[in-house]
């Protein structure tokens, strides 16, 4: 069976937000075809797992109907497929290219980080591990994992400015905003 597709979504979405995105061909979508999940509630959930840059949101419009996410983050490309109904994720693929070796989004000490201090003074983090996902002379972004490999938290250290923001991902709130 020939695959049909979609492209829902044509423009930016950068760390958790849809910026400049527009919606493309959405009137073409009856509301028997209409996914019960939006592109935006799909992107959100690949926000949760990857920061990045969205390349590309296609809709399967076919049985197996799913949304195929594509971001860029700083280290690497993903590939996710969201199932439009449900929410759920059904695949997460790295781009093959990523170096095996890279330190991004894998468990590291952040004990020798100048914020950890203050976040292990506001956060609970006995059965959690950091992940770095962004360091560079500008800033540092850190999420606390779980077990299960589920963020928790994100940290995002502004290094010039000594300046520390803790988010909560479970409930979308800010724990801590401040200089350290």
């Amino acid at each position: 069976m020939k695959k049909s597709w979609m492209r829902v979504i044509a423009g930016t979405a950068i760390a958790g937000g849809i910026g400049g995105a527009s919606v493309v061909g959405a009137s073409a979508l009856n509301a028997a075809e209409a996914p019960k999940v939006s592109a935006g509630e799909a992107l959100q959930e690949v926000f949760a797992k990857v920061e990045g840059t969205v390349q590309e949101v296609e809709l399967s419009l076919e049985d197996n109907r799913f949304y195929e996410v594509e971001v860029e983050s700083t280290s690497r490309e993903y590939e996710f497929m969201i199932d439009a109904d449900s929410g759920e994720f059904l695949q997460q693929a790295p781009d093959e290219e990523a170096s095996a070796g890279d330190e991004l989004n894998r468990p590291v000490d952040a004990s020798n980080y100048a914020e950890y201090a203050m976040i292990e003074k506001k956060v609970d983090t006995d059965s959690l591990t950091y992940h770095l996902a962004t360091d560079n002379p500008g800033n540092r972004i850190l999420f606390l994992v779980n077990e299960n490999g589920e963020k928790q938290f994100k940290t995002i250290f502004l290094k010039h400015a000594q300046e520390l923001e803790i988010i909560d991902l479970d409930n979308g709130k800010q724990v801590y905003q401040g200089n350290i």
